[in-house]
């Protein structure tokens, strides 16, 4: 059967609050009216909840806090995940550089079970950002040096976190293991798995779209012979138990996960940075308390969980 082309027409702002009013949103119309000025009808839709009948369930004071709470989660998540792609990069080109040297990434040779399309794809846009980079470090480099690379301590201030991951997951084990106990991970699969994921979570904030109530593509893995992930909350004694199930508190599918893999890697790279209490804080902000928190994967008293401790 085919595809029917696309007939909506251009509605103004005015419109556009009409139709969300005539289709069961409450509110005041010029406070609608002007937040789809400021944010768009598109940026807002996914905040709203749809009954069956296609009726709009939400009032818009209930929208905008969403939105709004939606906003401050992904500053809290850019905050922590730079600071763990800031420590995991320079642990990596550290190590890295102590065996093989400034212009070891060069030759793929140094590196492990790599795949040589990609490590040239990968060095190619390294040498490409380097030639387009307004970076002082980067131009004074080239002005002083007649080399045509630069040199992986400096080279790695180009990369993203993509880039950052390949690099990785591409370099031999022992130098992988050096970085995932490092920051307390029992094997560089497992830290591989939380970058991956996390990467994930980074563009979605870099590119302000919704995170509160996302499910996630790549699912993080778990440390298995961690008991605490699978510690169960007792309702008789208030607090969290060793278990014997296999279920994991929080859903790693969904952003509670990546919140909590977060502290984890941000108790051994930032431990005094006070990320968690500004986290807790901005859930028990009295417009934002409302919101439940199953919706992002956490559970009841999460913050008396072992790994939030």
């Amino acid at each position: 059967m085919p595809k029917p082309s696309y007939h909506h027409p251009f509605l103004s702002y005015e419109a556009l609050t009409r139709l969300l009013l005539s289709r069961g949103m409450t509110g005041d119309f010029h406070r609608i009216r002007q937040k789809l000025e400021d944010v768009g009808y598109q940026r807002l839709q996914p905040y709203w909840e749809i009954s069956a009948q296609g009726r709009i369930r939400t009032d818009f004071d209930t929208v905008w806090g969403l939105y709004c709470f939606d906003r401050q989660l992904r500053l809290q998540l850019l905050d922590a995940i730079e600071r763990i792609e800031v420590a995991v990069r320079n642990r990596l080109v550290h190590y890295f550089c102590e065996i093989y040297g400034p212009f070891g990434y060069l030759d793929i040779n140094n590196f492990h079970r790599v795949d040589t399309s990609k490590w040239k794809l990968w060095t190619d846009k390294l040498d490409s950002t380097a030639a387009k980079s307004s970076l002082l470090l980067v131009r004074d480099f080239f002005t002083r040096y007649s080399d045509q690379h630069l040199p992986l301590w400096l080279a790695c201030e180009l990369m993203d976190f993509g880039a950052s991951v390949f690099f990785f997951s591409s370099v031999e084990q022992k130098i992988q293991k050096k970085v995932s106990r490092s920051l307390g991970l029992p094997t560089p699969q497992l830290l591989i798995s939380w970058l991956r994921a996390l990467n994930d979570v980074r563009n979605a904030c870099a590119h302000h779209n919704r995170v509160w109530n996302r499910g996630w593509t790549k699912q993080a893995a778990i440390p298995s012979k961690n008991s605490a992930w699978f510690n169960t909350y007792d309702s008789v004694t208030n607090q969290w138990q060793t278990s014997n199930c296999s279920s994991v508190a929080f859903t790693m599918s969904k952003t509670g996960g990546m919140l909590t893999i977060c502290h984890q890697l941000l108790q051994h790279i930032a431990a005094d940075s006070r990320w968690k209490e500004r986290l807790f804080a901005l859930f028990s902000e009295p417009r934002f308390s409302h919101i439940p928190q199953a919706r992002m994967g956490l559970p009841c008293f999460c913050q008396e969980h072992p790994l939030w401790k």
